[in-house]
């Protein structure tokens, strides 16, 4: 039997692309860009005055808050609003296998947080060429990092941002799998985040937790567009180990829940 994801990708890319929320949440995303343009003369430290250092600290603050909100909205509806209206039932009822579903809606979330990141990223670089140049980095004894090497190190961090988001994209689909209704599943996702960002450091379980490393990635450039020393390991495995396997074992843990989930009350 010809596998069925296909089609099903094609057609969560395609309600997706109806949807208002998407839309919004780019907008909230470029909004928040925007805002930082103007306040960056107040928010940044003068060492990092430079287009690397701003990339870097736009992005931090992107995802600091709204863009880590946008996308728990956004993966944390897409099996809930189907499970809450009853179109799942229907789409289900079609020759697809559940993993098949379920895996297209996680493909279908890590396109939108890939979407946001690259909107993040091409209007913090378009706005940091209009004040600041993406040249060499240096200070009073000369050239630190050239232009290429910079250019490699943000490259570098804007691949590595993308393994913790994917892990958030797959702490919001299983919410999602556990929650019937939409409003509720949006809102436990939510305020589950902000209760573990609030506490991990409390609970002494930081280490435990991949959001850690959801803005380690742009710190490092910033570290790099000040001049300084940086390095990448072996803390870059420690937060590929770490959000790697929690995206694993939370995407397995709600495809065994979806699976498993009676549909029908």
């Amino acid at each position: 039997m010809t596998s069925a994801f296909l089609p099903l990708l094609r057609n969560e890319i395609v309600k997706a692309s109806r949807r208002k929320l998407t839309y919004l949440g780019l907008l909230a995303v470029g909004l928040i860009c925007v805002i930082i343009y103007f306040l960056a003369g107040k928010l940044m430290n003068s060492a990092t005055a430079n287009a690397w250092g701003y990339v870097g600290f736009s992005m931090q603050l992107v995802f600091t808050d709204l863009g880590p909100i946008c996308i728990l909205v956004f993966s944390s509806m897409l099996v809930a609003e189907e499970t809450s209206t009853g179109t799942i039932r229907a789409a289900l009822a079609a020759p697809v296998n559940r993993w098949e579903f379920y895996l297209a809606k996680a493909v279908t979330g890590l396109l939108y947080m890939m979407a946001l990141s690259v909107a993040a990223l091409l209007l913090s670089l378009a706005l940091a060429g209009i004040h600041y140049k993406f040249g060499a980095v240096g200070d009073s004894a000369g050239v630190v990092y050239g232009r290429n090497e910079a250019l490699q190190g943000l490259l570098v961090s804007y691949a590595l941002s993308w393994i913790p988001l994917s892990a958030l994209v797959m702490f919001g689909l299983f919410i999602s799998t556990t929650i019937r209704s939409s409003g509720a599943a949006v809102a436990t996702a939510i305020s589950t985040f902000f209760l573990v960002e609030f506490t991990k450091h409390l609970a002494g379980v930081d280490s435990f937790i991949f959001t850690r490393y959801i803005n380690y990635p742009w710190l490092n450039i910033q570290q790099l567009a000040s001049g300084m020393d940086y390095q990448w390991r072996p803390e870059v495995w420690k937060m590929m180990e770490l959000s790697g396997l929690s995206a694993l074992v939370i995407f397995g843990v709600g495809l065994i829940l979806f699976v498993k989930k009676d549909l029908n009350h």
